[in-house]
């Protein structure tokens, strides 16, 4: 039978980026009741008729989720699935994620479906199945999910994961300051260039603390979470990007879009109208924050009381309007001992639409398919009924226009290029003249690393030749009793 761990490994840079607790949170016992799925036989009669058991590392970052209670809700959740399979048993680990993961794909005790975000350390080891040949058989329409966000998925010509939810973000604006202050709303057009020019009038460089006001920050999670940087839809909307679209073994720092676009946000930052991380915005601290689909409206529905607050579309930038998505995918062992059935279930977590509805009620993630944001929208009123007068539509249309973008991926050496990145951009935050040498630094360290990472990756293939074929006894280590 699954066994739940008396602890699991939780990453608390995920937690605090995702903002997930709140919402548990709230939600409480509630989602017991949210969404009756049947429970169907006993899990001891299933297990004992089973002719092939799944391990599941599921995405479990949300309030509750490794107590008995949350366990039981996950087990619910994939009740549908489990009914049209009655000879697979699935049994749920929360081994944590990132390195612990794939060095137990690598000792044959690895999951088969899995959830992350860190991409590359598998597609590095190879260690993750080629999707293209399912969906292609399955005849599944990729366009129920934000074209642009789809791109970190893919490498080589292969397809390595789908998004397991859908982490968005948007402005949201202090409406009440701009009442103090007589100034107009924002059009809900607004430019980048007007973003940033908003967040100026309404700064305070006052030498009271207490008088002090940001206008705004911008979202620093760098290359691919590493940091130290902005995030990758800014120099999109430029038409940049950290990685060259035609190349992903060549930099694109020194290209045009992102020497603009890293030059207008060095400025921001050195003039103080723009921080690299969020100040309190229901205290007033700060007058233009994010809000995120991972949570993250919850505390304002908590503390916001009276504040007069409103979410906008992200800006028009030089090439368009895209907008932040974060990278959480589902992915499929290239160890799995049946590819057919492990594929059949990350379908159901990330094609069909029960499993994200149930995620909704859960721990109100944003889905990841474009038609189940209505849904989305009423599930979180309901809940935070401070919340009916703001405008949560704007992630359906960040949906709907295909605005979501994480990033592409460096093809090798992930790691050191991130931190590359965020060693050599340090500097030009307080020195915006310096942006144009730092990049192009930047780009010769990397351009030198991927050529060093080539030689390295086929040293890699040599090792994982053949998985451990001892998949069916770890499975038994993992969780006792089978």
């Amino acid at each position: 039978m699954s066994v739940v761990p008396a602890e699991a490994r939780v990453s608390r840079r995920f937690a605090l980026r995702s903002g997930v607790a709140a919402a548990g949170a709230v939600l409480g016992g509630a989602a017991l009741s949210a969404c009756g799925a049947s429970k169907g036989a006993p899990t001891a009669t299933r297990a004992a008729a089973a002719v092939y058991t799944l391990l599941w590392r599921p995405w479990y970052n949300f309030s509750g989720a490794t107590s008995a209670t949350g366990h039981e809700l996950l087990m619910q959740g994939i009740q549908p699935w489990l009914d049209k399979h009655r000879g697979v048993q699935v049994n749920i680990t929360y081994m944590g994620y990132h390195q612990a993961t794939a060095a137990a794909i690598l000792a044959g005790a690895g999951p088969d479906v899995f959830a992350d975000w860190v991409l590359p350390l598998y597609l590095a080891q190879h260690l993750l199945l080629d999707l293209t040949k399912y969906v292609q058989e399955d005849n599944v329409d990729l366009g129920i999910f934000p074209a642009l966000d789809m791109d970190v998925f893919r490498q080589g010509g292969g397809l390595w994961a789908l998004p397991s939810y859908l982490h968005l973000q948007a402005p949201a604006v202090n409406l009440g300051l701009l009442d103090q202050l007589a100034l107009q709303y924002p059009d809900p057009s607004w430019t980048y260039a007007q973003w940033g020019a908003l967040m100026a009038q309404l700064t305070n460089k006052s030498s009271d603390p207490k008088k002090q006001r940001r206008g705004g920050w911008f979202n620093w999670g760098g290359y691919d979470y590493w940091g130290g940087a902005p995030a990758r839809y800014y120099l999109k909307g430029f038409g940049g990007e950290y990685v060259d679209p035609g190349n992903p073994a060549k930099s694109y720092l020194s290209s045009s879009g992102t020497e603009q676009c890293l030059s207008w946000i060095a400025g921001l930052i050195a003039d103080g109208v723009a921080g690299t991380g969020p100040l309190d915005f229901v205290t007033g601290q700060q007058a233009i924050t994010w809000m995120n689909t991972a949570g993250g409206l919850i505390p304002i529905a908590q503390n916001g009381g009276a504040l007069k607050w409103q979410l906008y579309d992200e800006m028009a930038f030089p090439r368009g309007r895209v907008a932040y998505a974060a990278s959480d995918f589902y992915a499929v062992s290239a160890a799995t001992k049946n590819p057919d059935i492990a594929w059949s279930f990350m379908k159901y977590l990330t094609v069909e639409s029960d499993w994200q509805k149930w995620m909704v009620h859960l721990a109100l993630n944003g889905p990841n398919q474009k038609q189940l944001y209505p849904f989305w929208e009423e599930t979180v009123k309901q809940v935070a009924t401070r919340l009916a007068d703001i405008d949560l539509n704007v992630f359906t249309r960040q949906m709907v226009e295909n605005q979501p973008y994480f990033g592409l991926l460096y093809k090798y050496q992930d790691q050191a290029s991130g931190q590359t990145i965020k060693a050599d951009l340090a500097p030009v935050w307080n020195n915006p003249q310096g942006v144009v040498a730092a990049c192009r630094q930047a780009t010769a360290q990397i351009d030198a690393l991927q050529a060093q990472g080539a030689t390295l990756n086929e040293t890699q293939r040599t090792i994982v030749k053949v998985f451990p074929a001892v998949h069916d006894r770890a499975i038994a280590s993992v969780m006792p009793g089978l």
